[in-house]
């Protein structure tokens, strides 16, 4: 039996809240719009769809790489998750026993996607990176080959290495805050709220799929919010019928949403997303909305401030406005 090569960065059973109906033949698909200015679509099978090949594979050094662990623990998870998102769709309300596992299912949707990824990729990069042009200006290294110093002269040191970050330790990071109890703890004091959405509206869901909004920005701009500051809310779409919205501040309960409620969530997670936009339906109105926000962009960022002898690697999250 061959080794599953293709690494789901959103669970299939997450997905398939948002499936086409009726089913087209066995399997099931959804609509996959990229985030551009033309909002190229088409529907892949939900197998096919949120993910990357090896993208849970651990590369430890002088090892095979291992495509099953991080997949085989996952998928004991996802099992439980897939249960209390189908309660909570079909209940459409959320009990004090189901805030901690929903909590966490939030927190590890954050944080395993692609997008915090390529993040922890570029500030592990620079970490390297940055040490080695320190101890290289201050003379900490042996005198290199001249055809490398001239590189370094002509090019810039930046230009004339690359630096690759292990898989596993990309890992590592990611699902140690994902899974970290400051990331759930916090989610956890939230208040929770469902929506549903009725009729001819829909929510759609996305490659980066939990939004973090705040209502001022503006007022603490350039600084970057956190699940603890006040005013925060969290938005998850479950399904193309339900979504969770969490903050401080907000009156917990279910409701049913209004289409302003439902284009305002969509609009959060279409700002939220990276390249793509999944959805149950492709409507007019949905592909003019995402060629509006094609270049709105929320999520984390990642500024490095190097003078020379040291360096300032500052991140940043920067939510939906």
């Amino acid at each position: 039996m061959s080794t599953p090569r293709k690494h789901h960065y959103l669970p299939q059973f997450y997905l398939e809240g948002f499936k086409i109906e009726p089913d087209r033949g066995k399997k099931p698909h959804i609509w996959q719009i990229e985030k551009s200015a033309d909002q190229a679509h088409y529907s892949p099978a939900i197998e096919d769809t949120g993910c990357i090949r090896d993208y849970h594979s651990v590369d430890f050094t002088n090892e095979d790489p291992d495509h099953k662990t991080i997949e085989g623990q996952l998928s004991k998870i996802e099992a439980e998750q897939a249960e209390l998102v189908r309660t909570i769709r079909e209940t459409q309300r959320i009990d004090a026993s189901q805030v901690a596992p929903l909590s966490a299912f939030i927190s590890l949707m954050r944080f395993r996607v692609p997008a915090f990824a390529g993040h922890i990729e570029k500030s592990l990069r620079s970490v390297v990176l940055d040490s080695f042009k320190i101890m290289y200006h201050a003379g900490a290294f042996r005198t290199p080959p001249p055809e490398l110093r001239k590189m370094f002269d002509s090019k810039g040191i930046d230009d004339s290495l690359h630096v690759s970050i292990s898989n596993w330790k990309i890992l590592s990071h990611m699902f140690e805050v994902g899974l970290g109890s400051e990331s759930i703890g916090l989610l956890a004091k939230c208040n929770y709220h469902v929506y549903s959405a009725k009729n001819a509206s829909f929510f759609v869901t996305s490659d980066n799929p939990v939004a973090l909004y705040h209502p001022n920005y503006d007022k603490i701009r350039p600084y970057g919010v956190g699940l603890a500051m006040r005013g925060l809310e969290v938005t998850l779409p479950l399904s193309s019928d339900t979504l969770i919205r969490a903050g401080r501040e907000l009156e917990p309960g279910s409701s049913v949403a209004s289409v302003e409620e439902v284009e305002e969530f969509n609009r959060r997670t279409i700002v939220m997303s990276e390249r793509y936009v999944f959805a149950c339906v492709v409507s007019t109105e949905l592909r003019r909305r995402i060629g509006e926000l094609k270049d709105v962009r929320a999520g984390f960022t990642f500024d490095n401030l190097f003078h020379g002898d040291g360096s300032v690697h500052v991140s940043r999250f920067i939510p939906v406005q």
